[in-house]
């Protein structure tokens, strides 16, 4: 099955942050978690009504358009392949499938969003114009549920990159699903179900702090019998689902933007608290200190509307070289 993303659109931009974190100083790299890029393509597990879904996601050149192809490659039998060959299962069941996954893929890849009024807003900004020609065609990657995203970012409250990504590894690892094609072993995020049944003592085995583990139970909890519908926020507007998330234990403002940000696609999302985006901020824009998040709300009033791809853009330039960076600064203050 081929979906067409709206014009311009980069495929590998738009990966870049979710297949691994950023290199450190010292080189060392990070292994995907959930999201995985072999042999030319993107591969992630869904559940679809119980079974387990290998997909995967190639880029098709189309003269000066991009393509995407998208195939089932396991757990589904009679539907491995391209999804547009015949299969054994029922036609319903067939539709249904290929209708799953082409929902989550347009999704994640934002594929439908018009960026032309974001790029006319950088236009009139010489940071936000550079970025955006050098990221240009990136769409924010949006995470397959708000459960995974919340939970996520709960675990990455706080802490450094290394021990976030080694606690949310070991959190996959034991409590996720998983499936193999091809000598490979693709996991999922754990479900509220396995989660909802684990005790505080369990997770702090794998070094979730005691806080942390009781807000992702409660959390599991709620999702698994209903009380708490967080993917019902994706019909609501963007200032209630935020109120909304702050009414949560363990979700704070940083969550709330973030999982805005990167699951609900809420286009003007600003985590002014994020140690990251601060440090950013005060590299691009020179200045002296690093800006609390009241300044870091202040700057980022010229862009409201897309605070998100602000915030994004900026996040993304922890992927690039020293060079390029300081390229970028000579081209933005030169006299």
């Amino acid at each position: 099955m081929l979906i067409k993303p709206r014009e311009p659109f980069n495929f590998s931009h738009t990966l870049r942050f979710i297949l691994s974190p950023p290199a450190l100083l010292n080189g060392r790299q990070f292994a995907p978690l959930l999201d995985y890029f072999q042999e030319g393509e993107y591969r992630r597990v869904m559940d679809a009504g119980g079974r387990l879904i290998l997909y995967g996601v190639r880029e098709e050149k189309h003269g000066a358009s991009t393509a995407l192809r998208v195939r089932i490659l396991a757990g589904a039998r009679g539907l491995a392949g391209d999804l547009s060959r015949d299969s054994t299962e029922g036609a319903a069941r067939v539709s249904e499938t290929i209708a799953l996954v082409a929902r989550q893929v347009e999704r994640q890849f934002s594929t439908r969003l018009d960026l032309e009024p974001f790029y006319r807003l950088a236009k009139n900004d010489p940071l936000l114009r550079a970025l955006t020609a050098h990221f240009r065609g990136m769409r924010i990657p949006q995470a397959a549920t708000l459960y995974e995203t919340v939970v996520s970012a709960i675990l990455e409250q706080q802490v450094n990159l290394t021990f976030a990504h080694q606690v949310k590894k070991a959190l996959i690892e034991t409590y996720g699903r998983s499936t193999e094609f091809d000598g490979s072993r693709y996991y999922t995020f754990p479900e509220p179900a396995a989660l909802a049944i684990v005790t505080p003592q369990d997770l702090r085995r794998l070094q979730v702090s005691g806080p942390k583990a009781r807000y992702i139970i409660e959390l599991s909890r709620l999702t698994l019998d209903g009380t708490l519908d967080l993917e019902g926020l994706r019909g609501v507007e963007p200032a209630l689902a935020y109120a909304k998330l702050l009414e949560r234990k363990g979700v704070g403002p940083w969550t709330a933007q973030y999982v805005g940000l990167r699951a609900l696609g809420h286009l003007d999302c600003l985590p002014a608290a994020d140690v990251g985006l601060q440090k950013a901020i005060q590299h691009f824009c020179r200045l002296r200190k690093q800006p609390t998040a009241a300044r870091v709300e202040k700057i980022a009033r010229r862009w409201a509307g897309w605070r998100s791809y602000f915030t994004y853009y900026l996040w993304l330039t922890y992927w690039e070289g020293r060079e390029w960076k300081a390229g970028l600064l000579r081209k933005l203050y030169a006299r």
